[in-house]
């Protein structure tokens, strides 16, 4: 027996029922730095209090009669050992002998470490690589230059690499939802697969419920004799897109509620559910949680949608997004009316001090309206910005028909505005912070827009 424990790879002790030492074997010695000699016949507190270990099971395990696992680190070696101390009872139920059995875990723990390293690495690794894939597959349509839409940005490309189901976008009317959800799906793992939107508060709810979950043939009056394939169907394995799900009827909202349980569609009037993988986006402008109190909004759908929220910031709170906004829009509406209109200085500035209560919509209808209306001899034009006050501002627009490359693109009139700008709240403020609080920026903006235009000098 004592060869066998003496040849034993696991640190072997035994103590009696007190806790004195009886045994050591010779891989306890390795492990401990100790010699044999130097506890046998001592109680096994000694270990602790000479600062050898850190913790001590055996007297917790005289305590309490029960076997005891713990992770010890030996001072002495600097190793991490696995000690496992086990009671033996005599025959009147008292502790006879403590054995104990301890495994070196160094090793095993600095692996462990490694892989932590290692996959942190990997990780910044994937969030670097994701950033810059973000970058470049932008939705030209979507502009980030303020550092909340950035954020967002971010939030909806990380959803969409992780297949993130039950996603749901908040925001007010106008603000880009719909965007922002054809973003996420064309950067997932199913943008080959369809992208189907529906507008929950522009159907009635048995309509509804028919688009979304199909019906049978003869299902209700007026039913196709051929039946219908619903929406869910139809995005299998792409993106359905709820626009508007605070305006969806609470008997939909159950069935939802099913499907998003259990991945099962049942046809209206059908008998056999079909197995669906389909991403769910859902979208709305309402505060989803007054409707729940209001009871009508189903707490329980709340909650199922409340997985991954994403907020977009109306226009008015990123305003360094309105010029690039409004350059994306000409170059867009430019290409599709087969026209070359430019935008006017003063145009530029109304655009930038506008508060634009229909977001992002207002902005691309009135750049619309600006390209397909503008005229050279009737350069102060009246527009509504819809909400039935005229705005009346120079467009600076040539003929139409006039395909000549103008002198300046917006591009460069957008810089030449924006250094101005700039300029003269880097002469009116002595610092960052106090021009980004003047022209309503966030100061890392302000510090990159003043690096690229050569103005430095400012105190943060």
């Amino acid at each position: 027996m004592t060869a066998i424990v003496d040849n034993s790879s696991d640190g072997i002790w035994v103590c009696d029922g007190n806790g004195t030492v009886i045994t050591v074997n010779k891989a306890s010695e390795r492990l401990n730095g100790i010699q044999a000699e130097e506890v046998i016949g001592q109680n096994v507190s000694i270990m602790e209090e000479k600062g050898i270990v850190d913790r001590n099971v055996t007297p917790e395990v005289i305590k309490t009669g029960r076997k005891i696992s713990a992770l010890q680190y030996i001072k002495r070696t600097k190793k991490y050992v696995l000690m496992t101390s086990t009671p033996v009872f005599d025959e009147n139920g008292n502790i006879s002998l403590v054995v104990s059995n301890g495994r070196d875990m160094t090793r095993l723990n600095a692996i462990n470490e490694e892989l932590e390293q290692t996959r942190m690495k990997a990780q910044k690794l994937e969030d670097r690589l994701a950033e810059i894939d973000m970058l470049q597959l932008r939705d030209h349509e979507i502009v980030a230059e303020n550092d909340k839409m950035v954020q967002v940005l971010r939030i909806a490309f990380k959803l969409a690499k992780m297949d993130a189901s039950n996603i749901l976008i908040l925001g007010e009317s106008g603000a880009g939802k719909g965007m922002l959800a054809k973003f996420i799906h064309k950067n997932s793992n199913r943008s080959k697969k369809a992208f189907i939107q529906i507008n929950c508060a522009a159907l009635p709810e048995t309509l509804l419920e028919a688009e979304l979950f199909g019906y049978e043939r003869g299902a209700f009056t007026g039913a196709s004799q051929q039946g219908k394939v619903g929406l869910l169907e139809l995005a299998q394995e792409g993106v359905l897109f709820l626009d508007e799900i605070g305006d969806m009827p609470v008997s939909v909202q159950a069935k939802l509620l099913k499907y998003l349980d259990d991945h099962m569609v049942m046809r209206v009037g059908g008998t056999q559910a079909r197995q669906i993988d389909c991403l769910i986006i859902a979208a709305t402008n309402h505060d989803l949680k007054t409707k729940v109190k209001e009871k009508s909004f189903r707490a329980d759908l709340f909650y199922r949608l409340n997985s991954f929220i994403i907020n977009i910031p109306p226009l008015r709170e990123r305003p360094e997004d309105i010029l690039k906004l409004a350059d994306t829009f000409l170059k867009k509406y430019n290409k599709e009316f087969k026209l070359n209109r430019r935008l006017s200085y003063r145009t530029l500035e109304f655009l930038q001090s506008h508060s634009f209560e229909g977001n992002v919509r207002e902005l691309q209808n009135l750049i619309r309206r600006l390209v397909v209306m503008g005229e050279a001899d009737t350069p102060q034009t009246a527009l509504h910005t819809g909400h039935g006050d005229p705005v009346s501002f120079s467009i600076g627009l040539p003929a139409t028909g006039d395909n000549s490359e103008p002198a300046h693109g917006l591009a460069e009139q957008l810089e030449t505005v924006e250094r101005e700008i700039l300029q003269q709240a880097f002469t009116r403020f002595p610092s960052t912070r106090q021009i980004a609080g003047h022209l309503r920026v966030s100061q890392p903006t302000i510090v990159r827009k003043l690096k690229k235009y050569g103005l430095t000098g400012k105190d943060d």
